[in-house]
């Protein structure tokens, strides 16, 4: 259902290393296709409004950006002690949480994508999360 993805990917295209803020993909495409309806419907929007407003969501969710980017650290010396260093910077910079996701502190609540939030969802329990288990729920996948 879900994929973990290298921190660091190296672009034949661009011939550079890019840094991966994501670290996990839904390869369902059947969930995938379901979940970008939900997307069409407007739920990223429902969904940041209904964090914004509940403090309790906001600073869970919040928290959860903040763990990534301890797990990023952790990985970065485990598995990349070489990257670039331009790489490693972003990868570290505390501004920027799941998937790229920067400033997520701040409100309003930046969903971003169902999909990112519904793969780290069901990465295991210490990234399980109230976008994720929402979106389960409307699909009746709970």
């Amino acid at each position: 259902m879900i994929i973990e993805q290298p921190l660091i990917i190296y672009s034949r295209k661009n011939k550079a290393y890019i840094p991966n803020p994501n670290r996990f993909w839904l390869v369902d495409k059947k969930l995938d296709k379901a979940i970008s309806s939900l997307e069409a419907q407007g739920y990223i929007k429902k969904i940041s409004d209904i964090i914004t407003n509940n403090e309790l969501l906001f600073n869970e969710l919040v928290n959860l950006h903040k763990k990534e980017i301890e797990v990023r650290k952790k990985l970065l010396e485990e598995k990349y002690n070489d990257a670039p260093e331009f790489v490693r910077k972003r990868l570290l910079d505390e501004k920027v949480g799941i998937g790229g996701i920067e400033d997520f502190w701040e409100k309003p609540f930046k969903v971003k994508c169902l999909h990112l939030w519904t793969a780290y969802h069901l990465s295991g329990k210490e990234f399980e999360n109230f976008i994720g288990y929402y979106v389960l729920k409307l699909l009746h996948q709970d």
